[in-house]
């Protein structure tokens, strides 16, 4: 649903590239000890590896408008770039830019439930769609795309076929009256929670709790380390009132870009 994917070791060298956002601030912002660069660095490059979206600055500052560069020399530049991080910090030495990191908000930090036999560790960043600049997917990552507000995009009355996750950040999104609200309220608060969904067995089948669902706590409690014997009754309409007020407050489309920056592999 959105640009992203793993981390690269080589992605560490975008660091002197990246504008307005040292190492240590973004590491602070995510809460590791170091590194988190890294991941707003992934989340630049993902997001012109799969959608043609470029997130970049001049030499004055000013963002870059991919619209003014020639499509051949485009379709080169993002060829290069999937191939190898080493041709991004090319074309930024080239052309004179720097990595626009500081244009992405910290959103969202999600991490596969216990038990799964792959997890992930992954964040999630939003950012206003830059200006001069169209989506182009690639093609493999990304098939197909199209602008919706984020309320009308998980509606199951679209038919799209979302992964929990993706569905949840969505409805949250959908509760922000604007790109800008939604940017300001990112970076305004004090701390990203973590969010990790447990699977429990119930009358909807197995599927992920989340975090604000009353049988959370239980699962937990029963099923820590995700084995089986959890489980979950009817959802609760504590939990249907908050997404319905979400779902109500939005009526609008808005250009807000989510990026998933990185998802890195948890535990062993």
């Amino acid at each position: 649903m959105f640009p992203g994917g793993v981390v690269d070791a080589h992605d560490r060298e975008l660091h002197t590239r990246c504008a307005e956002l040292d190492d240590a601030a973004a590491s602070a912002r995510l809460a590791l000890p170091a590194g988190g660069l890294d991941y707003y660095a992934a989340a630049v490059r993902e997001c012109f590896e799969e959608a043609g979206v470029l997130f970049a600055s001049d030499a004055e500052g000013a963002l870059v408008a991919l619209e003014r560069v020639d499509p051949e020399r485009l379709a080169a530049m993002r060829a290069a770039v999937a191939d190898s991080t080493e041709a991004l910090l090319a074309l930024c030495d080239a052309q004179g830019w720097r990595l626009a990191v500081d244009q992405l908000a910290y959103f969202s930090h999600w991490l596969t439930p216990p038990g799964m036999p792959r997890r992930f560790d992954t964040r999630f960043f939003v950012a206003a769609m830059p200006p001069g600049q169209e989506v182009q997917v690639d093609g493999f990552e990304i098939v197909e795309h199209r602008w919706l507000p984020p309320a009308e995009a998980a509606s199951p009355a679209l038919g799209l076929k979302l992964m929990n996750v993706t569905r949840r950040v969505l409805l949250e999104l959908a509760g922000f009256a604007s790109v800008a609200d939604c940017l300001a309220q990112a970076r305004a608060r004090a701390r990203v929670r973590l969010n990790m969904p447990r699977l429990a067995d119930g009358p909807e089948g197995r599927r992920p709790v989340n975090v604000d669902e009353a049988p959370y706590d239980e699962v937990a409690l029963v099923d820590p380390d995700g084995q089986g014997g959890g489980r979950y009754g009817a959802r609760s309409g504590a939990v249907d009132a908050a997404v319905g007020a979400r779902l109500a407050r939005d009526g609008r489309r808005w250009n807000a870009q989510p990026l998933r920056g990185g998802a890195t592999k948890a535990g062993r």
